[in-house]
């Protein structure tokens, strides 16, 4: 295993498209890239605004047969990088992909953890998961979400792959992690929703799948979605299981 730890400085509010800004003071900060349409693997990023870092990441794809095989912040946490790659049989038409990032001033510290198939990041001391990320060596991901007691972040892949896991690691008043109950479906694709609670602000969004392909792990505003596709667009039997970390 392959193990580093960084630290930086942190905070999140909410804007679209490439934003440059000045975030509020605690206000969540919300970013976003999407690229150009077309039918080859691609990546995009997304830079947070001047005096905010990185806490919460996202990133999802249009078209059947494609997904996110990269989320990873940068080192410095000024930015987050999306890579969707075409799978199966793949797609003849065009497609994107879209980078989110959930931005904030503060201090806050990032672990990487590589393995094979499944990668836990663990915060260090008292800090929490504010954020999770993640990434393969070119396979899709079934599950980008973090620990049930906010300690770190757990990435899953396929078969033999080489994951790594990312964890944001920090703290904000009044941090819960809400979701994580699986629905099960029969459809090709899927997507669920979980949101915070009316007094609180989505810091990060998480997901996981059981028998299918993560699309999209995205923070949208207060709530989180994530989606899938069943392997090949096949109508399968599969799960699908959203995560939000949330703060006062």
């Amino acid at each position: 295993m392959n193990a580093k730890v960084m630290s930086t400085a942190l905070f999140v509010l909410s804007l679209t498209g490439p934003a440059v800004a000045n975030a509020a003071t605690d206000e969540v900060v919300q970013v976003q890239n999407t690229s150009a349409a077309s039918s080859v693997n691609k990546t995009v990023s997304v830079s947070c605004p001047s005096g905010t870092k990185v806490v919460g990441t996202g990133g999802s794809v249009t078209g059947q047969r494609t997904a996110v095989t990269r989320v990873r912040p940068s080192a410095d946490l000024s930015s987050v990088e999306v890579t969707a790659v075409e799978h199966g049989a793949g797609t003849a038409q065009p497609w994107t992909v879209k980078v989110r990032a959930n931005c904030v001033p503060g201090e806050f510290t990032l672990v990487s953890m590589s393995s094979t198939k499944n990668a836990e990041a663990a915060c260090p001391g008292n800090q929490k998961a504010l954020g999770v990320a993640g990434e393969t060596d070119g396979v899709h991901l079934t599950r980008i979400a973090p620990k049930t007691n906010l300690k770190g972040a757990l990435v899953e892949a396929p078969d033999a792959a080489t994951v790594t896991a990312h964890a944001i690691c920090g703290s904000r008043p009044g941090l819960v992690l809400r979701g994580g109950t699986s629905s099960v479906v029969l459809t090709k694709t899927a997507s669920k929703s979980v949101a915070c609670q009316e007094d609180e602000q989505a810091v990060s969004a998480g997901g996981a799948v059981g028998g299918a392909v993560i699309d999209g792990v995205l923070p949208v505003g207060p709530v989180a979605v994530v989606s899938g596709e069943a392997p090949d667009g096949q109508a399968i039997r599969w799960s699908i299981t959203p995560y939000v970390v949330c703060s006062q």
